[in-house]
């Protein structure tokens, strides 16, 4: 129930955040209208934990581990994004180009000197969660680094280590999108496949339906991709707008007819009467 509930209000925080980067206000001013935003989020989450207890330590882990390090790297990445663009020279092109290639160096120091725990996050090892993911735990200190403003009762040992790590996969992205072309960027990422224009021709809220469905069973980056992250690139490789991820979850939810979830149920029926007509 926590993790759902968590999970509903990290959608509508995603959704805020979005809106301030369509407004064209300066950028010290989206700065603070996000991190109100993202503060307000977090004091919503701590609010929820003193209302609600986690059913299980299960619970816990997966909170501690997946959700609340989403709410945490919302915020570094803002405050991150901000000191990079703001410490961008205005110079040649390849001045600038050589500033992002150091601030990318910056992003793999934090990986060199967390390897276990990035090999940990990488893997989604289970091993130690009960020690990393579980409150009042003491886990060896040579594994997590300090973290100032530790709360025992809103923190456990691994949460922001995972936070830093989702952030710094983001400014990677950004960085990297900065750097190089798309056709360069894919070659660095060792993805060198022919290119394929699809469009989505079906109802937009079909799309929503299995965004929805990916970000929910965590398909995506370890589960650590945001819904409106999902939505954004479905958005851009089937060029078609779904719409706003919130907006779209209550239109799924207010449905009161037939089901919830028609598409998905349209997808299983016609996948299994092709089973059934191969097997026949």
């Amino acid at each position: 129930m926590i993790i759902e509930a968590a999970k509903v209000r990290l959608v509508q925080l995603d959704e805020d955040l979005e809106l301030f980067d369509e407004m064209g206000i300066p950028a010290g001013q989206k700065l603070n209208g996000k991190l109100n935003s993202i503060r307000q989020a977090i004091a919503d989450l701590k609010a929820l934990l003193n209302q609600q207890s986690f059913s299980s330590t299960d619970e816990e882990i997966q909170f501690f581990k997946y959700v609340k390090p989403q709410f945490i790297a919302r915020q570094l990445f803002a405050l991150d994004i901000f000191t990079i663009e703001a410490g961008k020279p205005v110079d040649t092109a390849e001045v600038v180009k050589s500033y992002f290639e150091q601030e990318l160096k910056y992003t793999r120091k934090y990986y060199d000197q967390n390897k276990f725990m990035h090999q940990y996050y990488l893997l989604d090892g289970t091993e130690l969660d009960a020690l990393l993911f579980v409150r009042n735990t003491q886990p060896p200190g040579s594994l997590i680094p300090d973290v100032q403003g530790f709360d025992p009762q809103f923190s456990t040992a691994g949460d922001y280590v995972f936070a830093r790590f989702i952030t710094n996969e983001r400014i990677q992205e950004f960085l990297t999108d900065r750097l190089y072309s798309p056709q360069e960027a894919e070659t660095l990422s060792g993805i060198t496949k022919r290119r394929v224009t699809l469009k989505w021709t079906g109802d937009a809220i079909n799309l929503a339906e299995m965004a929805y469905g990916i970000w929910l069973t965590g398909q995506v980056n370890n589960g650590n991709a945001g819904i409106t992250e999902i939505m954004g690139w479905l958005e851009v490789n089937f060029q078609v707008n779904i719409g706003r991820p919130f907006r779209r979850w209550q239109s799924i939810s207010g449905r009161k007819r037939v089901s919830q979830v028609k598409y998905i149920d349209q997808m299983k029926a016609a996948i299994l009467k092709r089973l059934d007509d191969e097997n026949a």
